[in-house]
């Protein structure tokens, strides 16, 4: 897959997972706020706070993205068929968290807990940063959020990891963190939203969107297995930068 598609792939991946991201992320975004100085806490200043918050967010899952993109690359260099194998490994954690929307946690919130054993390691050091009175702890706290487990950020890196390139994989995640700041961002100023995307006509909504991106997800996965087959020539996908620099020492 080419770096636009994947890039659009993570966007629409944000997009449909914006109510479970908001309610998941919502809550935190408004407890941080209340963590900040009550005369901080109006107007364009609460948006400021909410601003650094995000920033130190998608700065961790950026630097995640470059983790994952060089796991990839590695993965291409020794097993080109592992570019597929992780499209369908993202399109199955996307129907995981389609379900979970419509009330059917088949396993989802157990990949969450595997995240939890680090989040209890990190989540201690949150604490000596509240109250927040300085620009330099919002971004800490930010970034310190970008670990907390979830299936969505879990099929975002798998999509950087798909793209078999380091700093693709950045990206990515890039890409997939500053679509998720604003309804983020929003909730924790208004918290009537919160009530809105917790209904269960949106949740239906947001499934279906997420049902959708899984589908999609699952069929590029499969044309790739397919163009890896003999005799489909290169048809099947384009070449990473991984890959051509795998061909040009060989």
């Amino acid at each position: 897959m080419t770096l636009t598609e994947s890039i659009s792939a993570a966007a629409l991946l944000a997009l449909a997972g914006a109510g479970h991201c908001l309610g998941m992320c919502g809550g935190i975004s408004l407890g941080l706020s209340m963590a900040v100085n009550e005369s901080q806490r109006r107007g364009r200043k609460l948006w400021w706070w909410q601003f650094l918050f995000a920033a130190g967010r998608v700065s961790t899952y950026s630097i995640l993205g470059l983790i994952a993109g060089g796991m990839g690359q590695w993965l291409l260099e020794t097993l080109p068929a592992a570019g597929p194998v992780a499209w369908l490994l993202s399109a199955v954690l996307m129907l995981l968290v389609g379900l979970m929307l419509l009330g059917h946690d088949i396993g989802l919130r157990g990949l969450e807990k595997i995240g939890l054993n680090v989040w209890r390691r990190i989540q201690p050091l949150t604490t000596s940063l509240v109250p927040i009175r300085h620009a330099w702890q919002a971004l800490l706290l930010g970034g310190l959020w970008g670990f907390l487990p979830c299936g969505l950020l879990y099929t975002a890196l798998a999509l950087a990891v798909s793209s078999g390139d380091i700093w693709h994989g950045g990206v990515i995640m890039l890409v997939f963190g500053l679509v998720t700041v604003p309804p983020v961002a929003v909730g924790g100023v208004a918290t009537g939203l919160l009530t809105i995307l917790r209904r269960q006509g949106w949740r239906r909504l947001t499934a279906i969107l997420t049902l959708l991106m899984a589908g999609w997800l699952f069929w590029q996965g499969v044309s790739g297995v397919h163009g890896h087959h003999p005799g489909h020539g290169n048809s099947g996908s384009q070449q990473t930068p991984a890959q051509e620099h795998h061909l040009h020492h060989h």
